[in-house]
This record gives C-alpha cells, structure tokens and sequence, in this order.
C-alpha cells in the first residue's frame, strides 16, 4: 500500500506543475490501497465425509489451481493412512473371530478427519497470505480471519435446544469441534446426561480430544475439567428437570465480533 501523508507540502502552493502531478498521481495511489482480495470456494468428498474450504486471498486461477492441487495431494494421503487403520481394526478383531465395531471406525473417522482439518490449514496457512475456514465433516478450523472480523459460526444443533437469544462464535486462528449424543440413546434417566459438547481450542487435533474427554464424563466432572483447565467449552446436559446449558468463561470472548 502506497501511504499519502495528507499534511503539510513545501512548495505544493507556488508549483503548479507539482499540484498538476499530485491530482494525476492521486487516483493511482489510491488504487493501489485497495486490496484485491476474492472470496474462493473448494469442496470435494474425502475420507467417508465431504470437505468444504472457503478462503479470502488475492489469487489468480493458476494459483488457486495449485492450491486444489495441493490440497488433494494432503487428503489422497490420509486417505491412504485412514485405510491402513482400518485394516489393522479389521484384523486385530478377526483374530477374535469379530468385525470391527462400528463406533470405533467412527471415533476412527472423528479423530482423521479433525487430522485432515489440520493438515489443511498448515498447507494452506505455509503458502499463501489469506484467510481460510476449513471444515471436513463438521469440523472446522479457521486461519485468519475474512475482511468483516471473525468466522461467524452457531453452536446449535437442530432437535437440542436454544439459549433464549442465539449467539454466534467470531473464530479465527482457532478450531471448533462438536460432538454429540443421538438423542434416542440417551432416554430421560435418573442421573445427568452429556447430550452434547462444543469446544474452541488451538487445532482441531486439540478439541475433538478435548471434546471426546468431556462427553465420556459425568456432566459434573466434565464442567470441573473445563474450568480447572480454563477450557473454551459449551455442554449442554440432559437432567430430570430439564436441558441445561453451560458455556466456561473462557469461550465467552469468543462470542465478540
């Protein structure tokens, strides 16, 4: 960006020669201020799931082409790492004469893809001077911020209810994972239940085993760990009186535009 010190000019007021230029000059300069910076879209089906990238840059199409290149190039590799799991699962249960149990290939596709969310936005975030939001199969990770502040993102969930007045999540250079109960295997009981968890943390390697930590706790213990370790976490709790929804004061600053 080209800086105009709009102050004092020795000698601009007996040259009109000089104040010719400056008005010639001006528009250039102000043109070279703006800041050429296009809204791009990637998506594609990877890893069981689909991936969606939305990326603020200056980019010419053989740049972006790179880039999608790049990017495909990442998720064809853990796509081959994802399936040589699978086929250890496979065979570390056939020797019990078992399959391997279908909500462990799915924590299997949690924990790859938050991976995969990862290693995308260390690709991209090495390579260009932009602002991306990542997300494959629900989780998501923002590097930077677009033009108009923050990733602006809902934690709610159709079928669980809202707080009075919605709020929205501003990310940027941070990752945000959800994980959730099915509702029909978690019938009203005795003792309260973890319906669901949202967590903000530095990668999304990070949060979804932060996530996975406080789902698999009793509500009370998982709320103790949030705050003890000041955690950027919501969890809302299924209990005889009703649905109650806690958020940690350290995902409160995430809330400001």
């Amino acid at each position: 960006m080209i800086s105009l010190a709009l102050g004092r000019f020795s000698g601009l007021t007996r040259s009109g020669s000089a104040l010719f230029m400056f008005v010639v000059m001006l528009p250039m300069a102000l043109s070279a201020c703006r800041h050429q910076i296009s809204e791009h879209h990637l998506q594609g089906a990877t890893l069981g799931t689909g991936y969606h990238i939305t990326l603020y840059a200056d980019l010419s199409d053989a740049a972006l082409l790179a880039l999608e290149t790049g990017i495909q190039g990442e998720l064809e590799d853990l796509q081959r790492q994802r399936e040589l799991y699978v086929r250890a699962l496979d065979a570390a249960f056939a020797r019990v004469g078992m399959s391997a149990p279908t909500i462990l290939l799915g924590e299997l596709d949690h924990m790859v893809h938050a991976l995969a969310v990862d290693r995308m936005v260390e690709w991209l975030d090495a390579r260009e001077d932009l602002a991306a939001l990542v997300e494959v199969g629900g989780v998501m990770r923002a590097a930077a911020a677009p033009p108009n502040g923050g990733w602006r993102l809902s934690l709610e969930r159709a079928g669980l209810p809202k707080l009075s007045e919605e709020r929205y999540l501003y990310l940027h250079d941070a990752a945000l994972v959800h994980r959730f109960t099915e509702l029909e295997a978690s019938p009203l009981m005795s003792l309260p239940t973890p319906l669901g968890v949202s967590v903000v943390a530095e990668t999304a390697s990070e949060a979804m085993r932060q996530a996975n930590r406080m789902m698999l706790a009793e509500p009370g213990d998982a709320l103790a760990y949030a705050a003890r370790t000041d955690r950027a976490a919501r969890l809302v709790v299924k209990t005889p009186q009703g649905i109650v929804i806690h958020q940690t004061a350290a995902l409160e600053p995430w809330f400001e535009g």
